[in-house]
């Protein structure tokens, strides 16, 4: 007898059995798989962003695009600007500047009035943008010597100076408790001998705060932990030392935040812990110092799948900009969280003290450089070299910032480029795989976002620093000249010649 013939049905495999299957796949073979599907779901997210053929535009920074297809900055044509000055060039956009700080500061004082916002000098120390801060009501927030006497020399009043970072030298102690700075947040043990000293030296107390770890964020080398009672103890020695005023708690979290929930989380253990040091010590702390760490929505920072895909030159997954949170967000819950520890009314509640860097100056600031050469390359991109690289622009080794093309913004986006700058060093690479229009020698691009980490991280990589202007409705002015060769070398001595 003759078996009918049957369609052949396959049998669905289980989910064990698929992930037994794929564990015997070589490690390559799941990599493109995987890069396959990244892929695929960065076209589908491409298009329903309308970011097929441009990623962010300039409208994203309060820039625009002129007639003639320029990047204009604060009314100023990018190129112009470029020719005029030089490059590498920042270019600080005085109207987005002042404007990022007051809705940070408006978000707070909306919930909470007692709120004071600081900015965070290690993240931009360039001082006309500093200063414009401090004209409009910024406090300075400041971790080292120098930055405690640039604040100084900029005019800052020492009530408006708050004195934090894990390595204060006695010479920025010192400086700090003769002129009286409003608040010192110590970060280790030893600090609090050396400042009960020299408050007797200058016959002067000070008003002191202690920066701890909570359970999200950074801790290493930071702070002193609560779980761990480290905080503990530096406030009951603190408490003894008559010298010492102890009102305040610190913290910092991070750098580039984008989750509500986790600010949260260490907002609620300071004010725990504030509560425990009032009932334990009659230590009332009417100070709390929340940090900064805001991100930005324009940043963000690499994932693994993002340095997969542009290890294969190509681009990596879009940004979009409405997963992040805006500031506002963040206002309103802690503000709650405040008022539901601090049951008083807001006039008698402590003070709350902010000090953001990144989300007041990152997209404040554009940094313009110049196309040297357009290499063909062996793989899908040419290489773009440019003369800037991570000597003045070094975040971009492990964040996402946009690079437009500031002198062809209407022409199609159809080349992907490596993006790389002048240095004889091969992770001198600031965008691995980036999409922008055919690029020539003397073109000029900017990477936006240049206002949060890249002057202090600039470096002398055989090439001196660049040049900075502020732009304001349509008006250029120099702030910072380019650095000349013999600065580079002027405080070198016993050179023969």
């Amino acid at each position: 007898m003759v078996e009918s013939a049957r369609p052949h049905h396959r049998t669905a495999e289980s989910p064990h059995t698929q992930k037994s299957n794929r564990a015997m796949w070589p490690k390559e073979q799941i990599k493109r798989v995987l890069m396959h599907r990244a892929k695929t779901n960065d076209v589908r997210r491409r298009r329903a962003l309308a970011m097929t053929d441009h990623d962010l535009r300039p409208e994203q920074w309060d820039a625009a695009v002129s007639e003639r297809g320029h990047l204009t900055l604060g009314g100023c044509d990018a190129v112009d600007v470029a020719e005029r000055f030089g490059t590498p060039l920042q270019v600080v956009d005085l109207n987005r500047l002042r404007s990022n700080f007051q809705r940070f500061r408006n978000a707070f004082t909306y919930h909470y009035p007692k709120v004071d916002v600081g900015y965070s000098y290690k993240t931009n120390p360039l001082p006309a943008a500093i200063f414009a801060l401090h004209k409009i009501g910024a406090w300075a927030e400041v971790i080292s010597h120098f930055e405690l006497w640039l604040a100084l020399e900029l005019g800052v009043s020492p009530a408006n100076i708050v004195v934090n970072g894990p390595g204060k030298n006695r010479q920025m102690l010192e400086l700090a408790v003769s002129k009286h700075a409003r608040i010192i947040n110590v970060d280790n043990i030893d600090e609090l001998e050396v400042l009960q000293q020299l408050c007797i030296k200058h016959d002067t107390t000070q008003d002191i705060g202690v920066r701890v770890v909570t359970s999200v964020g950074w801790s290493s080398q930071f702070g002193l932990s609560i779980r761990d009672g480290a905080a503990r103890s530096a406030f009951e020695l603190a408490r003894r030392n008559g010298r010492l005023n102890p009102r305040a708690l610190h913290i910092h979290l991070g750098t580039g935040i984008r989750d509500v929930a986790i600010y949260l989380q260490a907002v609620r253990e300071v004010l725990e812990f504030a509560s425990t040091l009032k009932r334990d010590f009659g230590i009332a702390i009417d100070f709390f110092d929340f940090g900064g760490g805001f991100g930005v929505p324009t940043v963000k920072q690499y994932s693994s799948m993002d340095r997969w895909l542009m290890a294969n030159e190509d681009p990596p997954m879009a940004i979009d900009v409405r997963d992040h949170p805006p500031i506002e967000r963040y206002a309103e819950h802690i503000s709650a969280l405040v008022r539901e520890y601090c049951p008083a009314s807001a006039s008698d509640g402590p003070a709350l003290f902010f000090e953001p860097g990144r989300a007041v100056t990152s997209s404040a600031q554009t940094l313009l450089l110049q196309v040297v050469a357009v290499k063909k390359g062996n793989g899908k991109a040419s290489s773009l070299i440019l003369n800037g690289g991570v000597n003045v622009a070094m975040p971009l080794l492990w964040e996402y910032h946009e690079i437009l093309a500031a002198g062809r913004l209407n022409d199609a986006h159809d080349w992907v480029y490596r993006v790389c700058g002048p240095l004889c060093h091969p992770g001198d690479v600031l965008a691995a795989a980036k999409r922008l229009p055919t690029l020539y020698a003397g073109d000029v691009v900017a990477v936006m976002d240049a206002g949060a980490y890249f002057v202090p991280n600039q470096m002398n990589f055989s090439n001196p620093r660049p040049a900075a202007i502020t732009v304001e409705d349509g008006v250029a002015e120099l702030v910072r000249e380019h650095e000349p060769f013999a600065h580079i070398v002027s405080l070198d001595r016993n050179v023969s010649r």
